[in-house]
């Protein structure tokens, strides 16, 4: 099974950024269901794995936290690209990520090595497409404040037309003091 673990975005974060997609002009725009900010990529994991990661998330404590979307990126290249809005680098997102990727080593998973750029991908297009229609649109955008209060354990399953993800368990985060 190919896992990651994403943070939860509330419906009025996925609501606004379905606004931003609906002036795309170009590209595959990531389906409402499918808005989320990776922590973790996991990869293919087996069924024993899994629940491990699961057994340890589980009991995880981390305060929620407030998220901002500002910022167009472009990740990938010459076999496609992702559009993609960042997210404020604050520091108790870092400390949630850190505190995920401690949970991961003592259960023995290592996840994919990549600086961590936090973002919300929008959408994908084929090949070297110019994404400057799409930049322009996501030249002002700026989404939040907003609070996020849990994050959750992901299959995602690879279909031609993009991947379906699948919410396996959700972890909540503690209301801030």
């Amino acid at each position: 099974m190919r896992l990651f673990i994403a943070l939860s975005l509330p419906e009025e974060a996925r609501d606004a950024l379905d606004d931003l997609q609906s002036r795309f002009p170009i590209g595959r725009p990531t389906p409402y269901e499918n808005l989320h900010l990776t922590l973790a990529f996991l990869g293919e994991q087996d069924e024993e794995t899994t629940e491990a990661v699961h057994d340890a998330l589980q009991t995880l404590r981390a305060p929620a936290l407030d998220l901002t979307l500002t910022g167009a990126s472009i990740f990938g290249g010459r076999h496609g690209q992702a559009v993609a809005l960042e997210a404020d680098g604050n520091a108790p997102l870092n400390e949630l990520r850190d505190r995920v990727l401690a949970r991961l080593r003592s259960v023995g998973v290592a996840p994919e090595r990549r600086r961590f750029r936090p973002h919300v991908t929008l959408a994908r297009l084929r090949g070297q497409a110019d994404a400057s229609p799409l930049l322009a649109v996501l030249a002002s955008a700026s989404i939040g404040p907003f609070a996020c209060n849990s994050f959750g354990l992901f299959a995602s399953t690879l279909h031609q037309d993009g991947a379906l993800h699948e919410e396996l368990a959700r972890y909540p985060l503690s209301p801030p003091r």
